[in-house]
């Protein structure tokens, strides 16, 4: 019932200070596939509790085969879009495994065109289904899903 993920080092151009000079950045980043009616891409996502929603390039839309055209238009802030930006919804099944555990789950996905560093995996769509834990000292996070998972 709990899928555990290690943290992903994302390099850095100089240490940071406080992280006691270290050169890495120990992101909660995931592969999740989304699965659309053309095909199934796995992107790599960033757990964000701080994120409103989770959201993907449009591009990912068109790659698996969801026509945005007369989708429900929303806006919302994307951090890493910086600030903002229009989103399209669209539904779709999402899909998480850590190798051990394997979830799946319908969710509304919003698709801003604003180029994103990470997508991310936020609230709505993935983390309302999830008890999330994050632990700092082993780098790890953990998600335990709840009376809300509507998946298999």
């Amino acid at each position: 019932m709990t899928l555990r993920f290690r943290y992903y080092p994302a390099r850095l151009g100089r240490p940071l200070y406080s992280l006691g000079g270290r050169s890495v950045r120990p992101r909660p980043i995931v592969d999740v596939a989304i699965v659309g009616p053309g095909s199934t891409r796995v992107r790599s996502a960033l757990l964000d509790p701080a994120a409103d929603a989770t959201v993907f390039h449009e591009s990912t839309a068109a790659a698996i085969g969801i026509d945005l055209a007369g989708a429900p238009v929303g806006h919302g802030t994307v951090a890493t879009a910086g600030g903002i930006v229009a989103l399209r919804y669209a539904h779709m099944m999402l899909r998480l495994t850590d190798g051990h555990e394997r979830r799946e789950w319908l969710a509304i996905v919003g698709f801003p065109p604003a180029r994103l560093v990470y997508p991310m995996l936020g609230f709505a769509g993935c983390l309302q289904f999830f008890g999330a834990h994050f632990f700092g000292d082993v780098e790890e996070a953990e998600l335990t899903i709840n009376r809300l998972y509507p998946g298999t």
